[in-house]
């Protein structure tokens, strides 16, 4: 489905999302990344990434926890969120037919390949290299979780997950899906370890975002799933949801392959769009979780923006609680927005305690709790991607 920018007035209609599940640093589940958003815990560890010579090891969000045997890490990740989320939303196998699967992710089948190619040369790619490509996690996904629903992927850099939501809740609100999971997961690899170490965008002692003395970002890995479904669909089953999709917007401004356009123009468009699709006035938003990669240029622009258009809103970043896990990051930190209504708590920014904030923002430094009614999440990728997610309460699609 081509993600387009409508020209015509959309339904704000409420979407019902009945399930979440999440694998990360933190741990495994739910109640491991509740209780790290709350805290606003570091997730980064210092690594070393075997086969690369980094004279140091780099802080990382690496995901310790025991992964079931699939054929990749990514593969894997994916499935132990999206089974959570299915177990959340009460969707046993027998009823999973018509749920349809989108996944956004980058890596795919990168570490293996990478691994074949260190441990036997290049003589061993070929075989990993087919099912490298990360369309091989939506088809996996539907084989073994049975969902009977049609599949895509979107790899759209450090919006993968974003545009996977997005297509997902077009297919509910147009009708073609009454549920659909989408899904964002990419594992760590040393392709994208290097690159970022060599655009000199990684901060040794990890990432600090939206404050001054920021230095750079810190990667990571994860997987995040969200049951989208339609309300009244939700309603003749008896699910609860957990939170509502309120609207979305996607641009792009191909202002540069790595750095933001720093005038925000099409953030702005997207998050301007968003507010429509929404039918919400700026002043309902009440807390924004930030991309806040911790580079100079994206928190820069993305400050900028966020005051301009909603003045001093409660903002947070939760890169140094999760790393930044490429493709799967916006999964994540819908996840984040969603458990922040329903637990009606700001989660704080790791790491701005102790910092200064970036002017015109008010940085959340403690978990703070409040009436909240509406959630942004905000993503800035590579290739001048720009995506916002708006998130409700669960009475909002009853």
């Amino acid at each position: 489905m081509p993600l387009v920018r409508s020209t015509s007035r959309r339904s704000s209609r409420p979407l019902a999302i009945t399930g979440l599940g999440c694998i990360a640093a933190p741990g495994k589940g739910l109640d491991a990344q509740l209780a790290a958003l709350s805290a606003g815990s570091c997730g980064l560890l210092l690594h070393q990434i075997a086969g690369l010579p980094l004279a140091a090891k780099l802080p990382v969000a690496r995901v310790t926890a025991a992964l079931p045997r699939l054929p990749g890490r990514t593969m894997a990740l994916a499935w132990l969120a999206a089974n959570e989320a299915l177990e959340h939303a009460r969707l046993p196998p027998d009823a999973r037919g018509d749920i349809a699967v989108i996944v956004g992710s980058c890596t795919g089948g990168m570490p293996e390949s990478e691994q074949a190619f260190l441990t036997h040369g290049s003589a061993s790619i070929e075989p990993c290299y087919r099912r490298q490509h990360p369309h091989r996690v939506a088809q996996a996904m539907a084989r073994l979780l049975h969902l009977g629903g049609i599949q895509n992927t979107h790899t759209l850099a450090c919006a993968s997950a974003a545009a996977a939501i997005i297509e997902a809740a077009e297919l509910v609100r147009t009708g073609r899906h009454p549920v659909v999971i989408a899904i964002g997961s990419d594992a760590l690899t040393r392709v994208t370890m290097a690159g970022f170490n060599s655009l000199q965008l990684v901060d040794p002692l990890g990432c600090r975002p939206l404050v001054l003395e920021r230095s750079g970002m810190s990667l990571g890995e994860a997987a995040a799933a969200l049951i989208i479904e339609d309300p009244e669909h939700a309603r003749r089953r008896g699910a609860t949801p957990v939170a509502s999709l309120l609207g979305w917007g996607l641009s792009a401004d191909a202002y540069h392959l790595t750095s933001p356009d720093p005038s925000g123009t099409f953030l702005r468009r997207a998050i301007t769009d968003c507010l429509a699709d929404a039918g919400l006035e700026p002043g309902a938003v009440g807390y924004v979780n930030a991309h806040g990669t911790g580079t100079r240029d994206n928190d820069q622009c993305e400050s900028t923006v966020l005051s301009e258009l909603f003045g001093a809103v409660p903002t947070a970043s939760s890169k140094r609680t999760f790393g930044h896990s490429m493709g799967a990051a916006a999964a994540v930190e819908a996840l984040a927005c969603c458990l922040a209504l329903r637990e009606q708590c700001l989660w704080p920014s790791a790491g701005a305690a102790g910092g200064t904030p970036l002017p015109g923002i008010d940085v959340v430094a403690k978990a703070r709790h409040a009436r909240l009614d509406v959630a942004f999440s905000t993503t800035l990728a590579f290739g001048g991607i720009n995506a916002c997610l708006a998130f409700g309460g669960a009475e909002r699609c009853a």
